[in-house]
C-alpha cells in the first residue's frame, strides 16, 4: 500500500512516495533511527515552508546507506499455554475463598472454598446420630454376650439329662422339661441376634448419611487436579469480562481457574488481510512482552488460519469492517517471565536483506509519471533526478536495488524547477 502527499511549488508537482505498514526495521551494521519528529519537521517545511520558500534556503539530505536490514511485520497478540486444565464450579454456592492468582500449586492442593455452613452442619448431625447407633450396636452385643453363658448351661443342662433317663434316675417329664428350657433360652437369644442386626444396620445407615455429608463438603473445595500455575477465568461482558472473585457465585459447571501448561507456551496474534501473503507457518518472530520490554524471545510461526473473520473492537466488542487471519506462534525460549496471559507484541521476519543500500523514506518520491525517484546532490552545487528500483520499505526506509550508490547524498524535500 501507497501513501502519497503532493508537494504544491512552480513547475514540475512532485510527490512523495511511502510505502509499508507498521513495519520495524533492524539494522545489524549501519542501524538508522529516523524518529516521527524528523519526519513530520520535513514534511511541514514542504507543505508550509518551501511551497514559497527562497532559493538560498538549504535543502536537508541525508547519506545512501549500506547494512544488513530485517523487515518485521509487528502485531500485538496474548501468551497463553498451548495445553491448559480448566476448573470448573461444582456447584451454585458463593465462593469464600481462592487461591492467589499467579500461584505455582501441587497437585492435590485447595484451590477453591466454597460457602458450606448447611452442609457442615448436616455432617455433625449426621455424626451425633452414627454415634448413637455405635453405641446401641455395642449395647445389643453386650447383652447378647452376656445371654450365651445362659444358653451353654441350658444346653449342657438338657444334653445331660437322657443319660439319666435312660438309667432311670429322672422321669421324662422332667426330661421334657429341661428340653423346653433350653429351647426357651435359645428362642430368647434369637431376639438378641436380630437385635443386633438391626443395630449394625443403623449404624450402616448413619455412616452413609455421614458419607454423603462429607461429599458435599467436598464437593464445597475443589482440589489441584495437576500442577500448575493459576489463572483466574473471566466471566461477564467480552468488552468488560471481569475475574472470578471471592464473594462470587458461579453457576454449577462455570469455569473458574485454568491450570496452564508453562512448558509449551503460544501468542495467539491476528494479521490483516493485506499482510496475508508475508506471514506463513515456518515464518521466524520475535516476542516481546509489555510486562518486560527490554527482552526479546525467539517464537515460529505455527499455523495461519484457513478464513478470514472481522476484526473485534477492543473497545466495542463488535466486528469491525476489517478482515483479519488468526496466527499462532509457538515460543522457543523457556523463561519464567512467559506466563499466561501476559500482553506480548510480534515481530514478523518479512524479508532479510544483507548488505543491502538503504535510505530514508522521505528521501524517495514518484514524480508526474508515477516513477520512482530520488534527487542526488552533484558536484555543482545542485541535484539531479534519479530513477529508482525498491526492493521493499518500511514506515522508517526504502530498500534501493538500483539508481543509488553507497555514499551518495539524497535530499529529503524535492527541489523546484521553474
Amino acid at each position: 500500500m501507497r501513501t502519497q502527499a503532493e508537494l504544491g511549488g512552480r513547475g514540475t508537482r512532485i510527490r512523495l512516495l511511502g510505502l509499508g505498514r507498521s513495519l520495524r526495521v533492524q539494522l545489524q551494521r549501519h542501524r538508522v533511527l529516523w524518529s516521527a519528529g524528523p519526519l513530520a519537521l520535513a514534511l511541514a517545511l514542504v507543505l508550509l515552508g518551501f511551497l514559497h520558500r527562497d532559493p538560498g534556503v538549504v535543502l536537508p539530505t541525508a547519506r545512501v546507506e549500506r547494512g544488513d536490514v530485517r523487515i518485521t511485520l509487528s502485531e500485538s497478540g496474548e501468551l497463553r499455554a498451548a495445553q491448559q486444565t480448566t476448573v470448573s464450579a461444582t456447584n451454585d454456592k458463593q465462593i469464600v475463598w481462592l487461591v492467589p492468582e499467579g500461584a505455582h500449586v501441587s497437585k492435590g492442593e485447595l484451590l477453591i472454598r466454597f460457602e458450606s455452613n448447611k452442609y457442615e452442619l448436616a455432617k455433625s448431625t449426621a455424626e451425633s446420630m452414627l454415634a448413637v447407633a455405635r453405641a446401641d450396636l455395642a449395647k445389643a452385643k453386650s447383652e447378647r454376650e452376656a445371654r450365651r453363658s445362659t444358653e451353654k448351661k441350658a444346653r449342657l443342662d438338657y444334653e445331660s439329662l437322657p443319660e439319666l433317663a435312660e438309667k432311670g434316675y429322672i422321669n421324662q417329664n422332667e426330661l421334657e422339661a429341661a428340653r423346653l428350657a433350653y429351647e426357651e433360652v435359645r428362642a430368647a437369644n434369637l431376639a438378641f441376634d436380630a437385635a443386633i442386626s438391626a443395630a449394625r444396620a443403623n449404624v450402616d445407615r448413619a455412616a452413609q448419611e455421614v458419607a454423603v455429608q462429607q461429599r458435599k463438603l467436598d464437593e464445597g473445595s475443589v482440589w489441584a487436579p495437576c500442577d500448575g500455575v493459576v489463572v483466574y477465568a473471566t466471566s461477564g461482558d467480552p468488552a468488560s469480562p471481569t475475574k472470578i472473585s471471592v464473594g462470587m457465585i458461579p453457576f454449577e459447571g462455570q469455569p473458574l481457574l485454568y491450570l496452564p501448561d508453562t512448558s509449551s507456551m503460544v501468542v495467539d496474534a491476528e494479521i490483516s488481510e493485506f499482510d496475508l501473503g508475508k506471514v506463513r507457518p515456518g515464518s521466524r518472530a520475535e516476542l516481546r512482552l509489555d510486562a518486560y520490554p527490554e527482552a526479546r524471545f525467539a517464537g515460529e510461526v505455527v499455523s495461519v488460519g484457513a478464513l478470514a473473520r472481522h476484526k473485534i473492537s477492543r473497545i466495542t466488542g463488535k466486528a469491525t469492517g476489517v478482515k483479519v487471519f488468526d496466527v499462532r506462534v509457538r515460543v522457543l525460549d523457556d523463561d519464567e517471565r512467559i506466563r499466561p496471559g501476559l500482553s506480548t507484541t510480534v515481530d514478523f521476519l518479512v524479508s532479510e536483506h544483507p548488505g543491502a543500500l538503504y535510505v530514508p523514506l522521505a528521501a524517495v518520491f514518484l514524480d508526474e509519471l508515477d516513477r520512482t525517484v530520488a534527487w542526488v546532490k552533484n558536484g555543482r552545487g545542485g541535484a539531479e533526478e534519479r530513477l529508482l528500483e525498491i526492493d521493499g520499505s518500511t514506515d522508517r526506509i526504502a530498500i534501493v536495488t538500483k539508481g543509488l550508490s553507497e555514499g551518495d547524498e539524497v535530499l529529503l524535500v524535492a527541489p523546484e524547477h521553474g
